[in-house]
């Protein structure tokens, strides 16, 4: 398993412009793939117009304006760096619809498969392991020390949270966050719209829309 050296779809060492759609937190970790890897991030725009303390970039406009500002800085691609997933999904197709170009951030501290496929938009960030034959879907976040064995399939805009285990032969469905240090065993299936608490070990499969908390992890009540 190589380490990747590359961001984008682009051959390796091309300079690209990005523009950063998102500035809190995780569209800082994502900013420090890109600067990593020798791109030109020419700024972000964000819901407010501002920016977490110290982002590192110049807050260049509103989310709303992403198609006139992407045109008007010449970028070649854009980056969807917002940690929720039904923002991220919301923002990235009014991206699609307005015929912009999405980037993947990949640290240079992420392990990727020679034979695994990451599709456009998904972040795989410092430590994060995706095995050999896996898919990861579209606006993907694999986070800190999280990892995805082989042969798993895990949707468009799933979230990967920091310190996770997923086996291999798993099904992760559009929409689902796997909370921080959870353990999902082989060829376990999980629907779309999951939330899966914090610490949890699924052993079972997981309908759709359902909330699993504990060890195993069993349904529980989902509020709102």
């Amino acid at each position: 398993m190589a380490r990747v050296d590359r961001v984008t779809d682009r051959a390796a060492g091309a300079q690209l412009r990005v523009l950063l759609v998102g500035a809190g937190g995780h569209a800082r970790v994502c900013l420090e793939a890109f600067l990593d890897h020798g791109h030109d991030v020419v700024g972000a725009v964000s819901g407010d117009g501002t920016a977490i303390d110290g982002f590192g970039v110049p807050v260049v406009g509103l989310d709303a304006e992403v198609d006139t500002v992407a045109a008007s800085l010449g970028v070649d691609r854009v980056f969807v760096a917002i940690g929720d997933n039904a923002a991220r999904a919301a923002v990235t197709h009014r991206c699609d619809a307005d015929g912009l170009v999405h980037a993947t951030a990949v640290s240079r501290f992420a392990c990727v498969s020679r034979s695994a496929t990451v599709h456009d938009g998904a972040a795989l960030l410092p430590g994060a392991i995706v095995n050999a034959a896996t898919v990861i879907g579209r606006g993907v976040i694999v986070n800190t020390n999280a990892s995805v064995d082989h042969d798993c399939r895990i949707g468009e805009f799933v979230h990967v949270a920091p310190g996770v285990a997923i086996c291999g032969g798993v099904r992760v469905g559009a929409g689902t966050l796997v909370g921080v240090g959870a353990r999902v065993l082989p060829n376990v299936t999980i629907g779309a719209r999951v939330v899966i608490g914090a610490g949890a070990v699924v052993v079972h499969d997981v309908p759709d829309g359902a909330m699993v908390t504990g060890v195993p992890a069993r349904q529980a009540p989902r509020s709102g």
